[in-house]
């Protein structure tokens, strides 16, 4: 009995312990080779975007929050500024919403991104599962480039820089010149 009482005590006071409790696997990051993973987001207008629908498309995903919008603007205007045209490529700001205070209205948010629009499309990741799958960084943007056959071929964690940016932009036009792209 007095032991049935020791473990009790134990558990009250320390918790269970690591043997008994259900741990979740540590996620890694998806890296290049790997399929990304797959996810489905409303964007202000609470239209749905998926990302397996998007095969066939080069797809550029800027995954970052609140306070580091400046930067994610800022690989969305070097994007818009080479491929605005090109409806074979397409990129996407994924916003981490976690860090937004509970008492402001989804509706208050959505509204201020349709009237002050991002320069690409712009998702929220109300419950941040996607930076949670993408092993997200909070003090710079998580970059992904995602093939037409859905495999990732391009992953950084970086402000935006020039050097960077090209780097990206080849891996871009390589994949947009293979025969089998579209």
């Amino acid at each position: 009995m007095r032991l049935h009482i020791t473990i009790i005590i134990c558990i009250a006071f320390f918790g269970i312990p690591a043997s008994f409790a259900d741990e979740k696997p540590e996620l890694t990051p998806p890296k290049v080779g790997d399929t990304a993973p797959n996810w489905t987001l409303q964007d202000p207008k609470e239209k749905e975007h998926n990302l397996k629908k998007l095969r066939g498309k080069v797809v550029f995903l800027i995954l970052g929050n609140r306070k580091i919008r400046k930067e994610d603007d800022k690989w969305a205007e070097a994007f818009q500024k080479d491929y605005r045209e090109n409806e074979q490529v397409t990129a996407y700001i994924i916003a981490d919403m976690r860090s937004v205070p509970g008492f402001i209205p989804k509706r208050f948010i959505r509204g201020q991104l349709k009237r002050n629009p991002p320069p690409v499309k712009f998702l929220l990741d109300w419950k941040g599962e996607v930076h949670k799958q993408y092993q997200t960084e909070k003090e710079k943007p998580t970059l992904y480039l995602i093939s037409q056959k859905g495999t990732i071929v391009f992953h950084q964690k970086a402000n935006f820089k020039p050097e960077i940016y090209v780097a990206l932009k080849k891996e871009i036009d390589k994949l947009l010149a293979m025969p089998d792209a579209k």
